[in-house]
């Protein structure tokens, strides 16, 4: 005898574009003219990440994420929130040992102080 269709569980669909790997690297989510909380990346793909935040930390939904082993800065986008895991879908990516354009001018002052 099955469930009536009211009881089952939802059905859970994962819908990345891209696979994730699971890392535990330290980041810095950069945002506004250079605010920078300090942040882990718990898992990594071309299309996003999953950071966790230390409690009572908090991003705005558009920020930059610094993965300071590969000098990246990803421009980011929050999709998801489930304190202190933020899930961002990446925009745009940025060598940092290379010349950032003009507007990214606070994101290079963090990458200075890190680096």
């Amino acid at each position: 005898m099955s469930n009536p269709p009211s009881t089952l569980p939802p059905r859970v669909v994962n819908e990345r574009r891209a696979p994730r790997r699971r890392t535990l690297l330290s980041g810095k989510a950069v945002f506004g003219e250079g605010q920078v909380v300090d942040c882990t990346i718990r898992d990594l793909s071309k299309t996003g990440a999953r950071i966790r935040l230390a409690q009572g930390d908090c991003v705005p939904t558009n920020l930059f994420l610094l993965e300071l082993r590969s000098a990246i800065a990803y421009k980011a986008r929050v999709s998801w929130i489930k304190a202190p895991d933020f899930g961002l879908e990446f925009i745009n990516a940025y060598n940092l040992d290379q010349a950032l354009p003009t507007e990214l001018r606070h994101v290079a002052r963090v990458w200075a102080t890190v680096r």
